[in-house]
């Protein structure tokens, strides 16, 4: 457990840290310009596959593309705390399962009722851990096989169209307004 994620934690670190450094030797009018440079259908499906909302942040739709990912990243996060935690639970309760044994063959009548409701107890949380397991895990499938289903059936690879009407702020003496801009 602890090896695992000391793992990903150093290697989340270690993403973080290189893309900021690569990023703070970008100058900065480099570093706002848009990429003019489009990826193809079948790049985006390969994205999608690889990570679920790669693929649509890439063709540019960017609230579907962060929505996938954010949801995907939220349910494989509970999904690996919940198995670690349903792995420490499985110890804790064979462990009191040997007390358990160990009293009932040589213990009082009350030490037993005592290590049986404890028995009990652990075995109730055992239970909930594996179900908040098994429920993140089957929902991280769901939103794969959404993000797939996107991406090969329905628009999800094509390139998101610019939209050509938009609602810009506009400054008026005194006062701010909107403007209703089209663009050709």
């Amino acid at each position: 457990m602890g090896k695992r994620r000391l793992v990903v934690v150093w290697s989340a670190v270690l993403a973080l840290s290189l893309s900021t450094a690569l990023a703070a030797q970008e100058g900065p009018a480099k570093r706002f310009e848009t990429r003019d440079q489009h990826i193809s259908r079948s790049q985006a499906i390969g994205l999608s596959l690889i990570f679920p909302g790669l693929g649509q942040l890439a063709t540019g739709h960017r609230h579907k593309g962060t929505a996938l990912m954010a949801v995907e990243m939220g349910c494989l996060v509970v999904w690996l705390t919940s198995h670690e935690d349903f792995n420490t639970q499985a110890m804790q309760f064979d462990m009191e399962t040997e007390r358990y044994l160990a009293v009932k063959q040589g213990g009082t009548f009350e030490a037993a009722e005592d290590s049986w409701q404890r028995l009990s107890d652990k075995k109730d949380d055992l239970d909930r851990s594996h179900l908040l397991r098994r429920a993140f895990g089957v929902l991280s499938l769901v939103v794969y096989g959404y993000n797939a289903l996107d991406v090969l059936i329905y628009d999800g690879a094509k390139p998101a169209v610019e939209k050509t009407v938009s609602i810009a702020p506009m400054p008026i003496i005194g006062t701010t307004g909107l403007a209703l801009v089209k663009r050709f």
